[in-house]
């Protein structure tokens, strides 16, 4: 009996941790890493922005675009606001009042990215001058040349007088490219660490799955790729005419094309030319820039700075200032002829 004391006593005497050693650290370390992922979370959030993101919706017809009614901001100098159409732009759109809108359509090049804000892209640059009219960006990070023709022609999306479409080459190439497989988000993130989560993942997929580079395919296949694409253009021009609005078409270099290390796609250019696409080479406007002047202007190799979308900007607008005096002149015109048959 005495024995059996003795033992109980001292086993009593031990500390939690002297009783129960595996239980003891599995608790300290399950503490210690969420403790860790806590302030990881809030750094990531602070310092990085993570978390922070636009929030997408699918759609079966033109692949998916941003929500309405969203104010996104990584950090405080780049904000992101979409309007009431799904719009990058600072102020809600009537539906109806369409005269002096003027719409820009593309992929990432056009929508800018979150290190842009919405005064810093060159939709909204070419236009602040133009008293009285209003900027939109309509432009969907990986979106082809088919998701703008699906969204403006099938879905009958007429917000704007004038239509501008900027487009890499690569947009030829894409098709209507669904939000499934992209690393964009259909609901925001339940905490900032799981969009880090979701970004590694997407990783490992990629590495998994490489995209294929069907520019440079040959032959056939590659030609009836492009020729998709032309005519989806085509048809949206077309469209849009019909509807009496005016629609500027632009091909926005690369960075290596700026420095005269690779050519334009002559397939590409070939088959705008068969089917009559009328359309603008900014590069031909930005030749003769210097190398340094050509790197500052880019993010990447096909995404702009600040200094990039400003450049963009001051060409696309000599050409919308054309179209809106001869807009205005036509409605003065029409508005003259109008009176007097009254009088």
């Amino acid at each position: 009996m005495l024995p059996l004391f003795i033992l109980y006593f001292k086993f009593m005497k031990r500390n939690f941790f002297e009783r129960y050693p595996k239980l003891t650290l599995f608790g300290v370390s399950a503490l210690l890493i969420s403790v860790s992922l806590f302030f990881a979370n809030m750094a990531g959030e602070k310092f990085f922005g993570l978390g922070k993101i636009v929030v997408y919706q699918s759609h079966p017809v033109y692949g998916y675009r941003p929500i309405p009614n969203q104010i996104v901001a990584r950090n405080p100098q780049q904000i992101i606001k979409i309007n009431n159409l799904g719009l990058r732009a600072e102020e809600d759109w009537v539906e109806g009042d369409f005269h002096r809108n003027i719409l820009f359509l593309g992929d990432s090049v056009t929508y800018g990215g979150s290190y842009i804000s919405n005064e810093e892209l060159f939709s909204y640059q070419a236009v602040k001058d133009f008293t009285g009219y209003t900027a939109g960006n309509a432009g969907v990070n990986a979106w082809g040349i088919n998701n703008v023709h699906a969204l403006v022609k099938e879905m009958e999306f007429l917000p704007a007088q004038i239509y501008v479409s900027v487009f890499p080459e690569g947009d030829f190439y894409r098709g209507l490219t669904r939000i499934g497989g992209q690393p964009f988000w259909t609901r925001k993130p339940n905490y900032a660490l799981e969009e880090l989560l979701q970004y590694i993942v997407y990783q490992i997929h990629l590495q998994k799955t490489p995209a294929v580079n069907y520019a440079a395919l040959e032959g056939k296949e590659k030609t009836k790729i492009i020729e998709s694409a032309v005519s989806h253009l085509k048809r949206l021009d077309i469209y849009l005419n019909q509807n009496e609005r005016n629609h500027l078409i632009y091909i926005t270099p690369s960075r290596s094309q700026l420095l005269g290390l690779s050519d334009i796609d002559e397939a590409i250019r070939e088959t705008l030319e068969k089917y009559h696409v009328k359309v603008v080479y900014l590069r031909d406007h930005l030749a003769d820039l210097p190398e340094d002047k050509i790197k500052a202007l880019y993010h990447d190799e096909i995404h702009l700075t600040a200094a990039g979308h400003k450049m963009w900007a001051e060409v696309i607008k000599k050409d919308l200032q054309e179209i809106i005096l001869q807009n205005e002149t036509k409605s003065i015109l029409v508005q003259k002829a109008h009176e007097n048959k009254n009088t």
